[in-house]
């Protein structure tokens, strides 16, 4: 790849191979990737972008292929980009989501991307919300971005999805439950899934003295068998409607942009950091000029 031909590539035509390439151009952060993310930037890009979090055990893959099931019943077509924890061999994703959603390999209107966490606390990485709007340029109209599932660092998600999910099961513990209050607080849609299973009741009752969210906004699903899947659906277009364009997107893209810069700048300075002390005086001069480069970010 390279510059020339960037400004002007239709990416509705893009095949898979070529999408993946660029996927993974984005991933890897490279000169092409960057010059083609400033053009994605200057436009909002048809569809959704639906982040998934909660904790580990509470079915969000399964829920995923659930809903695609139905989007793809509905003929939308689909981005899944799962964040999937690193390999300790080579940094790498598992591909653990791409083997239980392997129903829809062969579904040319289906998109499945692992992607490595790398060591990323946060549930994200860098580069993930540019992989969402590339789908979105190709013509994905529903795109959904799977974290981790590691706790309260998944915050980051509510500045990078138009809609977020935030999934729950019973059985997993009262007080990790209590504990990640926090993390309810950013779900647009609470879901309770595993929905059959003793507790489900009681637990979206929970949700509702937990947070401060209507009954309207806690979804019940049992996503093996697909019931309330519909639903759900229908209530993501609901609040992505409530949520349209305007001032409250904007400052969600400035806390994105907040958010990615702290975070490669934290790990920049954590490298120089592990390669020995500073010169005095020198944090401080790095501190000032990224305080104004934030500055900067917010005015724009």
């Amino acid at each position: 790849m390279s510059d020339s031909g960037t400004a002007g590539i239709d990416w509705s035509t893009l095949d898979s191979r070529q999408l993946g390439r660029w996927l993974t151009a984005i991933e890897n952060r490279t000169a092409d990737a960057s010059r083609m993310i400033a053009g994605l930037q200057n436009r909002e890009w048809p569809g959704v972008t639906v982040g998934i979090t909660g904790p580990p055990g509470c079915g969000k893959s399964t829920l995923i292929s659930a809903l695609v099931r139905e989007l793809r019943r509905r003929e939308e077509s689909v981005g899944i980009l799962a964040i999937d924890p690193s390999s300790l061999r080579n940094g790498g994703a598992l591909l653990g989501d791409r083997v239980r959603m392997m129903d829809f390999g062969t579904d040319p209107r289906v998109l499945i991307r692992s992607v490595a966490a790398r060591g990323n606390q946060g549930g994200l990485v860098p580069g993930v919300a540019d992989m969402a709007r590339l789908l979105r340029a190709a013509g994905y109209t529903w795109i959904f971005i799977e974290t981790v599932g590691v706790g309260q660092g998944e915050l980051d998600i509510a500045a990078q999805a138009d809609v977020t999910l935030v999934v729950q099961a019973p059985g997993l513990g009262d007080d990790i439950q209590a504990m990640k209050k926090g993390l309810l607080e950013i779900g647009d849609l609470l879901v309770v899934n595993k929905g059959d299973l003793a507790g489900a009741e009681q637990l979206m009752r929970d949700l509702g003295a937990w947070t401060s969210v209507g009954p309207e906004r806690i979804c019940r699903t049992t996503a093996t068998t697909g019931e309330g899947v519909a639903a759900l659906v229908n209530a993501i277009e609901t609040r992505r409607r409530e949520r349209a364009p305007g001032q409250g997107r904007a400052d969600a893209r400035r806390e994105e942009i907040r958010r990615l810069a702290l975070t490669h700048l934290s790990r920049r300075l954590d490298r120089r950091l592990r390669e020995g002390p500073l010169p005095e005086g020198h944090t401080w001069q790095v501190a000032e000029r990224v305080a104004a480069e934030l500055l900067k970010h917010d005015e724009s």
